[in-house]
This record gives C-alpha cells, structure tokens and sequence, in this order.
C-alpha cells in the first residue's frame, strides 16, 4: 500500500516543503515520498511496531530513515548490505545530516573483526617469517606504516595493500583464532576499542553480515557483539535473508584446515616445543587434506554446474568467483562416497589425536588454549556439514531424489548439504533451507522497532508476502514509496523481435551477433553494462567484444575479474563510453549517474542456476507439499533480481538511459508480462528502429 499524507509535525519541519533542509543542504529537493517514509519510519518508531518499505530509486530512503532517528533520541542500530555502502553512510549520509540538522549524535561504525589490524598477529607476522613472498614482505612493511598512523585499525584505510591479498589473515584476527582478554595487546586491541565505542554510541552503522554474525552467536565467546537498541534499521534489505542463510548454517574448508595446522604447527613450537611432535601433528592433518581432496577430485561436471553468477538464486552465493564447482553428496558414485567417507573418517580420528595432544599442554600459553577450542568447532563443523544419512556403507543410490530423475542434494527437515570445488581448495557447507523460522524471534521484541527498506523488496501481485516469508518478519505496516523519476520519459525499454532461445548455452554470443544491437551500441552516446547471468555468458560477451571491437564503436572493455570491482568501476565512470562485463556482483550497489551509463544490456532473466543447492532444495520442498515452485519461489527470486539489474540505469531526475532485455519471455510470456508490471514503467518497445533513435546524435 502507498501511505497518505499525514498532519504536519516535527518531520515536516525538516523534509517538508518549509523545512530547514532546504536551507541547511546544497541541492535538497523536497519529495513527497521521502516525506511520506520519514513519518511512516517515525510512526514505527513511537509505536515500536515493524515497518517493511519499499522505496524506489531517488526517494532519498536514506535521509527518510535518518531524520527520524536522530528525533527520537533513541540508540539506534543501521545495517546495510556492504562495507562500501556501510562507509558511505558513515563517512559521507550521516556527517551531511548531522551538520545540517545541528543535533548533538554520537555515531559509531562497527565491522566484523577481520577488517581491522591485529597488534598481536601482526608482530607474529614480523617475527615468524611465515611471509610467502617479497610481495608480501613488501605489503608486511606498508601495513607497519599503516598501523603506525591509523587511528581505528580498519584495513580498508590501507589502500596500497588490496584487501583481497593473501597477507591480510596474518595480520587480522578472527573469532577462532582471537585470544580474547588473553591477548597481551588487549588493552590496545582495534576490536575491543570498535565495540566500545559502538555501545557507547548513539547510533552504530553495521553490514548485514555483522549483524546476522551476532544474531547467530550464542554469545558465550562474543558476548554482546552488537548494543542492545530501540529501533533497527536494515537497508538494502533485499539482501538480508541471503546472508544471514550463510551465518545460520556451517561450511568446512580445506583451507580452514590448512590453516590450523600451520598455527598449530607455529604455536606448538613457539609456546611447548616438548609437549608434542607438532611437526608430524600438522603433516598428518596435511595429509588428511590431501587424500580429502583427491576423494572428491573425480567428481564429474555436472552440466551448468559452476556456470551460475546470476543474483536470484536466493542461496547466500551471490557474487560467486569464478571457477567454483557445486555439486551434491547424490552426485558421488558408491565407490568414490566411499573413498569421501574414509578420507573424512580419517580427518576426524585425526582431529582427536590433535585434541588428545594439546590437553595436556593446557594453561602454557593462551593460543595453545584457542587452539584447543578451535579442535572442538571444527569438529562440529565436520559434524554439521556431513548429511546424517551419509553413513559407512551407505550408497549414493539409497539417498534417493525428490526430484524424479534430476539429481538433488541430500537434504533433510533441517537443511541441505553440498560440496564447494575451486582452485583453493575444497569446501563442504550446510545451510537451513529457509532461515525466516530462525530470525522471527528477533522481530518480535516490543521494544525494539525493526525497519526494512530497500528499493527491491515486492512482487507484482503478494506486495511484500515473499519477501516477509523469506526473512520471517511480520510488519504491522508496509508501504511502496514509488520512485520520483519520470521513467516513461527518461527510459526505453527494448525486447528486440528476434532473440535466441533463452536457454541456449551461447546466449551471449548469439545477442552479440545481432546486427540490430549492434547498431544500438554504436549509436549510445554513453557507457554500457552488459550483465550477465551467468560467469559462461561474461567470457562469451568478453571473447565476442575483443574479436570484433569496431562492431561495438571500439570502446574501452572493462570485465568482471580483470580488476577489482571498484577499480573496474572507476574506469567505467572516467571513460565515459566504456562497455562493462559483468555478473552478479554487478547487478546491484551500483551508482553511475549520467551520461556515463546510457544502456543497461541484460542477457536473460534471472532465474536460479541449476548448481544451487538451496533454491534447488527448496523447490523439491515445495513440490512435496504439492506448492507451485515456480510461482512460489523461481519467479519472486528472479523478479527482485531483475528489478536489482534494472535499478542501475536511472539514478537522477537528468538521466536518460536503453534498457535492453534478451529474453523474449519477458514479452511473449504470461509470467513474463507479469515481470513486466514489477518494474519501472519505461516506455516499452520490441523495435530496433525506435532502440536506435533513443540514441539521436551519433550516426549508425
């Protein structure tokens, strides 16, 4: 539903069309819906009851919920879906309004543990020569200078170290590995002092993955990670249910064993050099991990397996890498589970000799007592990501399959299991098939006020049912605030008259070799985003643009993975007609205004790969409940998905963009068409000629 206008009142007298914004901020439009969400958000905040909004693109959402906020004086907690998103909030959102309103806030940026620099592991990296490389020895020495001049510790301040390198773990902490009030730098600890200031604040900007970290806790090691607050805000919140799937399951990697031995190996020698044969301990564990991944190695490619990057599979895998092969515990022949079976039997026997090893060693120093700790949560990882029917003798025939003839994953009430293959190494996960049940108790707390807001949140036809199924909230109030722009003259959509079969394996190719959007392309005045959905449709647009770059305008072509994604985006902006390739990771967070994005080209539409354990799982649940999987689940997921990739190419009042679509089943569907009515209201066409006028100035 669209709220009215209410009476005039104290959010009025900031946003509305006499408030003091205007005058305080540079460039503030008074919007209607803005308004309407700031009172909505405030209503929810008196009342303490759960609000669910929907605002589209350039309401201004972020002002929406923070205006009220800082009017009602009460602690406050805002997640959003990124560390990026999460530091523009903090860094840019939050100081603007701050300084405008003149309002005294005290305001905190909390992040996971492993985003600032460990005192402790930092000198070990020093002293231990652990370091792989000149490279690292070189990034060792910029942290060094980074530690010396960096108030808050935050890695993401060290900009000549990228945070993907490898030398990061060295140097950062994690839960496992942290040794708490233990630790001899404790009372210098960048963690310690975060969180301190966190609950002293009166307002903490998180990430959602933070969030669902704490909200996953038992709290007996990470005692009270997060304040306790009055209202709770989760933005972006399209993305919640995804991530906290991830924190309310398990996973087991070989680099996680990896890992321990060699800290094993470290610590034994450094702190009780004569309680044990470290050495052969981490050999033996090495060993496991080899013969671990040699168990799994055989296993076929499943078709599509490994090819999905598209964002509506709903699983927590969104933004996957490249290269990374899912398959399921049903797709092992007899012979090679049995080889599994073993190999994970013998890690297990090993974790106990290891366990058996550091008991007596207890009490000579503290990270002899984590690691003895860390033994005990790797066990029950091993133990909570092995189906319970994968036992010694079982085969992989008597698993059996709720699909009928397409192989499944091994899933239970409870969840669903699978396996993870890419080139670090090998990884074993469980996650619950749906995580609503888990985080409907948090939503019912009478004095806490949840808000969730997104520009992506309902469906053409259930408004906001799915999403509300999916994360478990029950909202006393939920409202679309639609978008201010005038899409039907800023935008044109086309689904061109001639496409190929959607389902072919070289969709992307085929698109590209289309002569009429080919001569679109050359027309755009801008740059283009062409995503993808699928890693398989990347390379092929990637190969078909460098055979035949003069047919594209000879534009500068900027790939998901040849970069960072942020530095791909910088170059995207500065170029000004560039194309960029990408998948996942592109299709939402993303804000090129102007002329530098003109044309949003999308392959497909955005269903679920056929490598997704969960959506997978969760379809067969549903069939077996006689549902409607594909209406129920497959076309929610990939409705919101779509409107995510959609949402990228208008951002302002002055833009002006093509939105290509390469599936005719958006326009020669029933299901299609009722996408359709999910999305903004563009001007539609299935012409080329119309496309290429959209583009007036350049010549074909």
């Amino acid at each position: 539903m669209t709220v009215g206008v209410t009476a005039p009142g104290p959010i009025d007298d900031w946003l509305g069309p006499s408030g003091r914004l205007q005058q305080a901020i540079e460039g503030f439009r008074v919007r209607t819906g803005q308004l309407n969400l700031a009172k909505a958000v405030d209503q929810a905040i008196r009342d303490k009851h759960n609000l669910v909004a929907e605002a589209g693109t350039g309401v201004g959402k972020t002002f929406a919920y923070l205006t009220p906020i800082i009017l009602a004086g009460e602690k406050a907690i805002v997640s959003t879906a990124s560390k990026t998103l999460q530091d523009q909030l903090f860094s840019r959102d939050i100081p603007r309004l701050i300084q405008a309103m003149g309002l005294p806030l005290q305001v905190a940026r909390l992040k996971g543990r492993a985003n600032y620099l460990c005192w402790y592991r930092l000198e070990k990296a020093k002293t231990e020569g652990r370091l792989a490389s000149p490279l690292e020895v070189e990034q060792l020495r910029a942290i060094q200078q980074f530690a010396g001049v960096s108030s808050d510790g935050d890695i993401g301040g060290c900009e000549s170290v990228p945070e993907t390198a490898s030398i990061w773990p060295l140097v950062t902490s994690t839960t496992d590995n942290c040794l708490g009030s233990s630790c001899p730098d404790y009372s210098r600890c960048h963690v310690v002092a975060a969180r301190q200031k966190a609950h002293a604040a009166d307002l903490v900007v998180v990430n959602h993955h933070l969030l669902c970290a704490d909200l996953s806790l038992d709290h007996s090691y990470e005692a009270q990670l997060l304040p306790r607050v009055g209202v709770m805000v989760i933005d972006e919140a399209h993305a919640f249910a995804d991530i906290a799937t991830q924190f309310f399951g398990a996973n087991l990697s070989t680099q996680t064993l990896a890992g321990f031995g060699r800290e094993l190996l470290a610590a034994g020698l450094v702190h009780a050099r004569d309680g044990a044969d470290w050495a052969g301990l981490n050999g033996r564990l090495e060993l496991c991990i080899s013969t671990i991944r040699q168990a799994f190695a055989e296993q076929a490619h499943r078709p599509g397996a490994g090819s999905g990057a598209g964002p509506g599979s709903g699983s927590g895998h969104r933004g996957q890498g490249l290269g990374v092969d899912r398959f399921r515990w049903t797709d092992l022949g007899a012979k090679q589970l049995e080889q599994c079976q073993l190999a994970l039997a013998e890690l297990g026997e090993t974790l106990e000799t290891i366990l058996s090893s550091l008991t007596p060693n207890l009490g000579r120093h503290p990270e002899i007592d984590r690691l003895y700790d860390r033994v005990g949560l790797i066990k029950d990882s091993l133990r909570q990501c092995q189906p319970p029917s994968i036992a010694p003798g079982m085969t992989a025939g008597s698993l059996g399959s709720p699909l009928g003839d397409t192989p499944t994953v091994a899933a239970d009430q409870d969840g669903v299991f699978w396996i993870e293959r890419h080139r670090h190494g090998l990884s074993m996960h469980w996650a619950p098939l749906a995580v609503g049940d888990q985080l409907a108790p948090y939503f019912s707390s009478p004095s806490t006020a949840w808000i969730m807001v997104s520009a992506t949140l309902a469906t053409a036809g259930d408004n906001f049912d799915y999403f509300m199924q999916q994360t478990g909230i029950r909202a006393e109030q939920a409202l679309t605030v639609e978008s201010p722009f005038d899409y039907a003259q800023q935008g044109l959509l086309w689904v061109p008259e001639v496409l190929p079969d959607p389902k072919s394996p070289e969709l992307m190719r085929q698109l590209l070799q289309n002569q009429d959007l080919r001569a679109v392309i050359r027309r755009c005045s801008g740059g283009i985003f062409m995503l993808c959905t699928s890693h398989r449709a990347v390379r092929q647009a990637k190969a078909v643009l460098e055979e035949e770059p003069e047919a594209f305008g000879n534009r500068l072509l900027l790939v998901q993975g040849d970069a960072s994604r942020d530095a791909l985006l910088n170059q995207f902006r500065q170029a000004g007609q560039a194309i960029l390739v990408g998948s996942a990771s592109f299709w939402e967070g993303v804000d090129v205004p102007g002329q530098a994005l003109s044309m949003v080209l999308i392959d497909k539409l955005p269903f679920g790969t056929p490598d997704d354990p969960i959506l997978e799982s969760r379809i067969a649940a549903c069939k077996a409940e006689q549902g409607d999987a594909f209406m129920n689940i497959q076309w929610p997921e990939a409705t919101l998905a779509l409107k995510q990739g959609v949402g990228r190419l208008i951002r302002t009042e002055t833009d002006h963009g093509l939105l290509v679509i390469g599936d005719k089943r958006l326009a020669e569907t029933g299901y299609g068409r009722r996408m359709l009515r999910s999305l903004p209201p563009f001007t539609r066409t299935r012409s080329a000629q119309q496309a290429r006028d959209f583009f007036p100035d350049l010549q074909a």
